[in-house]
């Protein structure tokens, strides 16, 4: 998502690798991205933070 404003952005975990996870604080929306510090991407990864848990926990999400 390219056109995603880095602003509302409130970043709660890390990849590991230098990317960040995180959810949009300013937007009623409940999904979890994760911001590419390469370049400055951001994708989705989960429809909310409860599934990002659960996922991230069960090897789901591979960084």
């Amino acid at each position: 998502m390219p056109d995603m404003p880095f602003e509302p952005l409130l970043f709660f975990a890390d990849a590991g690798n230098g990317d960040l996870f995180a959810l949009l604080s300013e937007i009623d929306r409940p999904d979890v991205f994760v911001w590419n510090h390469e370049d400055d991407s951001r994708t989705w990864a989960a429809p909310s933070l409860t599934k990002y848990l659960e996922w991230r926990l069960t090897g789901q999400i591979e960084l």
